[in-house]
């Protein structure tokens, strides 16, 4: 699940898409319009989802505009209307175009993130290097998608890996300091033991030479 924005404005992300992407965007908005207003719909926690929340409108519109690309194509569609009447029975009978909507603030600020359009533009390009490496030359294949909203599933995860790399370097730290005071202790006893064989030997170099005077 994903609604792909290499670029920031809309109808240049959808015209950026080959027609096998292009027309799976239009599924992919239904789903996501659902996940966020039907209760009991599935994918809520998915970033893909989250990113949108809060955005209903802006998403209904992103999902309209890649249908009047497709439908430049000379295809059919029937995706526009389903958008259309899922967001009016949410409570979103209107859509403002995507230029009302800037104006107003009322696009998701992520859209503006490089770092978001970059990731999405390299996910294009693993997908069909044939396709969209002459469209995005310079933007290395591997980098990982960047999403801007987590599932609170998520974020828990990442912090136990936090806590959890914290608790290893605090156990690697503790170790190297008992390691460290195990070798300094042996350095002591060796020091001791060096030290009292000097003296015996002074005592008995001393008591081989007998009385002196």
């Amino acid at each position: 699940m994903q609604t792909f924005v290499p670029f920031a404005s809309f109808e240049a992300s959808a015209r950026a898409l080959d027609a096998k992407r292009l027309g799976k965007q239009r599924v992919e908005v239904i789903q996501i319009v659902r996940a966020l207003t039907v209760p009991g719909y599935a994918w809520k926690s998915h970033p893909a989802v989250l990113m949108w929340k809060g955005y209903e409108e802006a998403l209904g519109r992103y999902g309209l505009v890649m249908c009047d690309v497709w439908l430049e194509l000379g295809f059919g569609d029937t995706c526009a209307a389903t958008i259309t009447a899922d967001l009016a029975t949410a409570g979103i009978p209107h859509l403002r175009t995507e230029a009302e909507l800037a104006e107003a603030g009322a696009l998701p600020p992520w859209l503006f993130d490089e770092a978001v359009q970059q990731s999405h533009q390299s996910a294009l390009v693993r997908k069909d290097p044939e396709f969209y490496r002459q469209r995005f030359p310079d933007v290395r294949p591997d980098i990982e998608y960047v999403w801007p909203v987590r599932s609170p599933a998520v974020v828990e995860r990442e912090e136990r890996q936090r806590e959890n790399a914290r608790k290893r370097q605090e156990r690697a730290e503790q170790k190297i300091l008992a390691e460290l005071a195990a070798a300094k202790r042996r350095r002591s006893a060796a020091a001791r033991r060096a030290a009292r064989t000097r003296a015996a030997n002074a005592a008995a170099k001393k008591r081989a030479a007998g009385p002196t005077g």
